[in-house]
């Protein structure tokens, strides 16, 4: 897939919804409504990755990114950092995304990109931590929630305070920081 990776670690779809019509929240300008064979191969299980859909929309939402600047090309970083402070609760995890301890309940985000975010925390956040993340009120999509990897944590010595950047691990969170960024047909 180049420079993005829709791929996770989910064991269904993140766009199969079946609250919602149980169609598929992928397709963008139409209604894609899969078949009950296709839901069970497909949607509701981790081969979601093969649906034609999926793919399809993967290639689309790169494609888009890369045509509105979110992705560079060449450099260390593969995605344009954009600055925005939006309020952020941070929670250690275990191999399962399940939360076990909060570490800071007022962290910040200092930039936002497609692959993850930079923020600001009154803890310092051990490299290759795993954490739980939620955004306040203050985020386009309010209490939205993730997970992601500590890829280094650094102390800010004038403020006491600590900056650490963190990896998506879930790609559904690249299309809701994409709409967030107002990168078009997210």
């Amino acid at each position: 897939m180049g420079n993005m990776t829709c791929h996770t670690n989910d064991k269904k779809c993140p766009y199969w919804s079946k609250s919602n019509s149980h169609n598929c929240r992928m397709i963008k300008g139409g209604l894609y409504i899969p078949m009950p064979e296709h839901i069970d191969v497909f949607c509701s299980s981790s081969q979601y990755v093969k649906c034609h859909q999926y793919i399809r929309g993967c290639e689309f939402l790169q494609e888009t990114a890369k045509k509105y600047g979110f992705i560079v090309d060449g450099g260390r970083r593969r995605f344009r950092r954009v600055p925005d402070r939006v309020s952020l609760t941070v929670s250690a995890c275990d191999m399962n995304r399940k939360p076990l301890d909060l570490l800071d309940d007022q962290a910040m985000t200092l930039d936002l990109s497609l692959g993850g975010l930079r923020i600001e925390s009154s803890r310092a956040i051990p490299k290759d931590t795993m954490v739980t993340f939620a955004f306040g009120p203050d985020f386009s999509s309010p209490e939205l929630a993730g997970v992601g990897e500590v890829k280094w944590c650094e102390s800010q010595l004038d403020s006491g305070r600590f900056e650490a950047g963190i990896a998506f691990t879930d790609f559904s969170l690249t299309q809701a920081i994409g709409n967030h960024l107002g990168l078009p047909m997210m």
